[in-house]
């Protein structure tokens, strides 16, 4: 049944790859069925057309999981889970990620945000499994977890697909360049400004902001 379908969706694409989302499912047919490679630059493709895909974002990172390339998923997932900050998909990815790469704290930071939006016990082992990792000794975990679950101020997270508002979005690396590669060049400068108020250090932005800057006054100029 795939291979009908992605041959059905492949001549659809095809013809309307300018302008189609269609790109994400047969991306994800081709993922189904086990055919990394394509389904990986076909997201490629169509995230340079629609950075802001959490979807696509998101499958991508998987790809990325199952080839052990753990920071590269980070950099997509991060992005996914700040368009949708309740996709749960991008978060449970995420914390997966930050425990392979041995970022203990972020994985704990993801967990208890996935536990706000759903009371899961998975959510709960694996939150007091690296709380203790983190915490000093004395610190009472699994009374801090019981805390939690008896907070009747804690607001109930309605999971919509909608995309947050560009004022909550986080800026970030990955974000910026796609932006530049779909040729939104002041999104660009704009996210890579953030970055740098965020983390003036950050030499990559740097460089890029100065890049950018110097491209857009000189196009001005002609």
């Amino acid at each position: 049944m795939h291979k009908r379908l992605i041959e059905r969706l492949e001549v659809y694409y095809n013809k309307n790859k300018s302008e189609s989302v269609y790109f994400y499912p047969l991306a994800l047919l081709y993922f189904k069925s086990k055919q990394n490679d394509k389904a990986y630059q076909i997201l490629i493709d169509g995230l340079q057309r629609y950075p802001r895909y959490a979807l696509a974002l998101v499958l991508i990172g998987r790809i990325l999981i199952e080839e052990g390339n753990y920071d590269a998923a980070v950099a997509y997932l991060e992005t996914a889970a700040n368009i949708q900050k309740t996709n749960i998909k991008a978060l449970e990815l995420l914390a997966e990620s930050y425990e392979h790469l041995g970022k203990t704290k972020e994985a704990v930071d993801v967990y208890e945000k996935l536990l706000k939006i759903e009371e899961k016990e998975q959510y709960k082992d694996k939150l007091l499994k690296l709380s203790q990792m983190v915490q000093p000794p004395e610190e009472d975990v699994e009374k801090i977890v019981e805390e939690m679950d008896s907070e009747s101020d804690i607001p109930k997270i309605e999971l919509e697909e909608a995309e947050e508002t560009e004022e909550e979005e986080e800026a970030t690396i990955t974000l910026a360049k796609l932006y530049e590669k779909q040729g939104y060049i002041e999104d660009a400068i704009d996210v890579y400004k953030k970055i740098l108020k965020k983390e003036p250090d950050n030499e990559e932005a740097k460089e890029a902001l100065n890049r950018l800057l110097v491209e857009d006054e000189n196009e001005k100029e002609d």
